[in-house]
């Protein structure tokens, strides 16, 4: 089997084959002796029916299945020698005659991942990361937050305070105030007083009864930086009477905190893990914006568009609704074009670079997953190890390599700021 390739436009790579029949000719021959054991014609044993009768009854059907094969192997041969990674299923252009006897030619035309040369990260470059430190008022969020679970509820008849819980049905709405189809969230708690709920729109709030519906807008809220439109249908107003925080809170918590101060150092400790994890997540952004921007890559329009066809019907499914296609492609199109940047650039990497995950990487992942689980943790490690949930670990170990080993090559600016910064942390801490 000859094969020859030709470089067309970027993504575009046609294979010329040619095979000859002496290549192709025990197949057939194997495949028509097989044949001739298994059918059954009247006055002749299986297997000793003549060659001639055969091939004038069954050497169509052979040639035809020789004829597929021979196109899969050379569609494979071709992909594995060239190197080359297929984004369509190709097509079959000026196929020879093929016959008993007769050499085998046709034309394999396919698009494919382009070839890129990725920004010399080597070479050295500079990132800023900033380190967010938990605060104060970090924690007393937090702890308010489990005051919450623990808090007497009693419902409100004659208006809702600010600090008050409201229940409702939630509708977003377009800048005319129409409802934004798929939008309706049910049984939705607010706190009036609580973070974009303060202010002008705890004023709105206020006063507030079962069965009112409201409507308030959130400064700055919506994906454009315009103001959130939102109407409420309120099903109850709730006052939460939250418990002292005292050791007695602290142990209703957890019997393990003997003391308020322990659960403070808890709390604190969580926060800033959750802190530390969001700095490095924000880090791994930055270092593939950076190999994003500096690649020169030019995203094969097929492949945007079968991402593209993915997302909207995921869009259908989720809103359980007609939805505007065109609308939702427009508006994910520059994320689409990032992500498979981002995805050709990583498995050139991986390639490049031989980045790969061993049995020790996964043990060792498995091992940090489960040491604060209760219960047998070598059970638990079976459990990770199902193909449900093993090819997702493998890919967070290899995601992890992947930015282990672009940090060694980036100059980081570290800089120190308080979660303040970031409108505070405001975690649940268990």
């Amino acid at each position: 089997m000859d094969i020859k390739i030709e470089i067309g436009k970027p993504h575009e790579r046609t294979l010329k084959v040619h095979v000859d029949w002496a290549e192709m000719e025990p197949g057939f021959e194997k495949k028509l002796t097989k044949l001739n054991k298994q059918v059954k014609r009247p006055g002749f044993r299986p297997g000793k029916i003549p060659r001639k009768i055969m091939l004038q009854s069954y050497g169509p059907s052979v040639l035809a299945e020789m004829l597929d094969e021979t196109v899969q192997a050379a569609y494979y041969k071709g992909m594995i020698d060239n190197q080359l990674a297929p984004i369509d299923q190709g097509s079959i252009e000026d196929m020879s005659e093929f016959d008993i006897g007769k050499d085998l030619e046709f034309t394999l035309k396919l698009q494919v991942e382009p070839e890129i040369e990725i920004y010399d990260y080597k070479a050295g470059f500079k990132v800023t990361k900033t380190e967010y430190r938990a605060s104060d008022e970090d924690v007393a969020h937090a702890l308010e937050h489990l005051q919450e679970r623990f808090a007497e509820v009693e419902i409100r008849e004659d208006g809702a305070v600010d600090g008050d819980m409201l229940k409702g049905d939630l509708v977003y709405l377009d800048a005319e105030g129409e409802v934004i189809e798929g939008s309706n969230v049910e049984n939705r708690y607010i706190k009036i007083g609580d973070g974009v709920f303060g202010a002008d729109v705890a004023k709105t709030l206020i006063g507030s009864k079962a069965g009112d519906e409201v409507a308030f807008d959130i400064p700055g809220q919506a994906k454009d930086g315009e103001d959130m439109h939102i109407k409420m249908q309120i099903k109850a107003v709730e006052t939460h009477i939250l418990p002292e925080l005292d050791d007695d809170f602290a142990k209703l918590v957890d019997p393990k905190f003997e003391t308020l101060a322990l659960l403070k150092e808890n709390t604190i400790q969580d926060i800033q893990k959750q802190l530390d994890y969001d700095v490095t997540r924000a880090l791994d952004q930055t270092l593939a914006n950076k190999l994003v921007e500096g690649t020169e890559l030019e995203v094969p329009e097929i492949m945007l568009d079968d991402y593209l066809d993915k997302l909207v019907e995921r869009v259908r499914q989720e809103r359980g609704a007609d939805v505007n296609e065109e609308e939702v492609r427009t508006q994910n199109r520059e994320r689409a074009t990032w992500e498979l940047s981002w995805y050709l650039i990583r498995k050139k990497l991986i390639a490049t670079e031989k980045i790969e995950v061993t049995e020790e990487d996964v043990d060792e992942k498995l091992d940090e997953l489960v040491a604060q689980m209760p219960g047998d943790k070598e059970k638990m490690k079976a459990l990770y190890r199902d193909k449900q949930y093993l090819p997702q670990i493998k890919d967070d170990i290899l995601e992890r390599k992947i930015f282990t080993h672009l940090t060694s090559y980036a100059q980081i600016k570290v800089k120190q700021a308080s979660s303040k910064e970031i409108g505070g942390y405001h975690a649940h801490a268990h």
